[in-house]
């Protein structure tokens, strides 16, 4: 009998669909940055801070039984930033919601769970960025100061903005950071980067904690990573995050990195002016950075090439 005269699949058109339950989430959702800084309070749009520091120290004797002269004492520096305003919304038909769907059980929750996850990164990219601070208009909404932004005494740079006026990432230029933000009373303990600053601190520098190429032949394993660089001023994190600015590193004092809340995240629901469920996620918050005397930054990174 040739195959036209059968029952077969190609003919068949009863044959159920093999759509599976099962749904390939590519959900980017860590936030490093934003998890690490302790959250605090805010109570108005524009937040406010004070930095404080000693004076340097002295070798100068005193004359014994001297008449003291007071001088001015060092002034603290006043700090602000700006509430930034975040939302995710979604919207769904009643007949989406009534219809059977593979893998979801409710359209309205996954796309709450998704937006929450979406606004998490929104204000994880927000605070390592390198925006300007602005109190807004009634045309343009407040936007938060990110510490790449913050950070001014620490920093070392490419020689322009162009790829072949980008430098490669060194251990030298990291250590130089790490001894300005000494020098200046911090303690660095935390390195933000992205993807390729990862594999370039992984693959050239060499003051590395738990590393090593080989481990055990028979198991074929091979290991290429820091999580932890010991350096001159003690152990330092890695840590990658894929939000932050990919030519660029951040190195923090992760005490004095605090996120103040006006507004934490809420769910709200839209008026009902079409056949559909409507609803958003919000909130409002902002960056304090403590001093940034207490962190660093490298600008001008090359992000191709031979690692």
């Amino acid at each position: 009998m040739a195959v036209s005269d059968m029952l077969n699949s190609y003919t068949t058109i009863a044959n159920r669909e093999d759509l599976s339950d099962v749904i390939a989430d590519l959900f980017a959702d860590d936030v490093p940055f934003f998890a690490m800084a302790q959250k605090i309070k805010a109570d108005a749009t524009t937040h406010e801070w004070t930095a404080d520091s000693l004076n340097a120290a002295s070798t100068t004797g005193v004359i014994e039984g001297a008449s003291l002269t007071y001088t001015k004492p060092g002034l603290r520096t006043r700090h602000k930033n700006y509430t930034h305003i975040r939302l995710r919304n979604w919207e769904v038909t009643h007949t989406q919601q009534a219809v059977k769907t593979a893998g979801v059980k409710n359209d309205v929750k996954r796309e709450l769970m998704k937006a929450m996850k979406e606004l998490l990164t929104d204000y994880d990219k927000i605070f390592l960025n390198s925006a300007q601070t602005s109190a807004g208009s009634t045309a343009a909404g407040r936007v938060a100061r990110g510490i790449q932004s913050a950070i001014i005494s620490n920093s070392a740079v490419g020689t322009g903005t162009g790829n072949s006026a980008n430098i490669d990432l060194t251990e030298a230029n990291v250590n130089n950071l790490l001894q300005q933000i000494w020098d200046n009373g911090g303690d660095p303990r935390v390195l933000f980067c992205g993807g390729y600053q990862k594999r370039v601190i992984s693959n050239n520098f060499t003051a590395k904690t738990g590393f090593t190429f080989n481990v055990e032949a028979s198991a074929r394993t091979a290991i290429n990573n820091i999580n932890q660089y010991e350096g001159s001023f003690g152990t330092l994190d890695i840590i990658p995050d894929r939000q932050h600015m990919t030519r660029r590193i951040t190195i923090v004092t992760p005490g004095l990195v605090r996120v103040a809340v006006l507004r934490d995240i809420e769910e709200y629901v839209g008026a009902k002016t079409s056949s559909s469920i409507k609803g958003w996620v919000e909130a409002e918050m902002t960056l304090n950075w403590g001093n940034e005397k207490a962190h660093a930054k490298h600008t001008n990174l090359q992000i191709t090439g031979t690692l």
